[in-house]
């Protein structure tokens, strides 16, 4: 218990430090946790929850209110028959506006936030001033869908290392799709500009180019062997024709698109 209590404390200030390995956290508490007796359980979460908040009780709120949330829906969905890509999915639009509450609370507004990142990107980061201006002004335009991109980096690699080996049937419901019909309207029909609307907007696109990533990967599959170059090629692809993958992703959701797998 106590090697266990020590690991997600480290693991904890690494994620804080290098953002983007986030995911070995939970992964790494999903695997060793169901090891521990209940009480040994409850004693390190204790134990690693209490020194974090002793450490910065803004770092406190962002483990519960992220790493350990992550980790609540991930045994909540395990109970459940919903698919593996919607869970991602879910657990990344909860943790994102979980993190938009808190910023709103300790920050303030997404310009005050902006304002904020403004200053270090120019103190610290030696980068041409127009180029910040120009991120800045992108961040503070599509900050939900900043965040989701990163909650969703999380998600996904936790569920990654847990259950890589079945990604080949991770699948996802059409029903994201109707998010994407009535932002699409909204936004480039009747022309409304909202903020709420452009980063739903560009959030279920992201879904789609993923999930087509997915599928794309799975017809590589069926014909090369190697899973790396599979997902290597289907990544590359997306990149340079993501309408192609997102329009891909929309129409296996429906089932349209039936797959022969022909290797494992």
């Amino acid at each position: 218990m106590i090697r266990v209590t020590l690991n997600i404390i480290l693991l904890f200030l690494t994620s804080s430090l290098i953002p983007l390995v986030s995911f070995i956290l939970p992964a790494y508490k999903i695997k060793k946790m169901p090891k521990l007796n209940s009480k040994h359980r409850l004693f390190a979460n204790l134990i690693s929850g209490g020194v974090i908040y002793f450490i910065d009780d803004k770092l406190f709120f962002v483990y519960v209110g992220f790493f350990l949330l992550l980790e609540g829906m991930y045994y909540v969905f395990e109970r459940s028959s919903i698919e593996i890509f919607d869970r991602i999915f879910i657990s990344t639009a909860v943790t994102t506006a979980m993190g938009y509450l808190f910023m709103r609370v300790f920050i303030g507004t997404p310009n005050d936030l902006v304002t904020i990142l403004d200053g270090i990107y120019r103190e610290y980061l030696i980068l041409d001033q127009t180029m910040i201006t120009t991120m800045m002004g992108y961040v503070k335009q599509h900050l939900l869908f900043v965040m989701f991109t990163y909650s969703l980096i999380i998600n996904y690699f936790t569920y990654f290392i847990l259950k890589g080996k079945t990604y080949r049937k991770w699948n996802i419901s059409y029903l994201w799709v109707l998010i994407y019909i009535v932002t699409f309207f909204i936004d480039k029909t009747l022309k409304i500009n909202n903020f709420y609307v452009k980063n739903l907007y560009s959030i279920t696109t992201l879904i789609y180019v993923i999930y087509g990533i997915k599928v794309l990967y799975n017809m590589f599959r069926a014909r090369i062997k190697w899973r790396v170059y599979g997902k290597g090629l289907a990544i590359v692809t997306a990149c340079f024709f993501p309408i192609g993958i997102f329009i891909l992703g929309v129409m296996n959701s429906f089932g349209i698109i039936k797959i022969n797998k022909r290797r494992k």
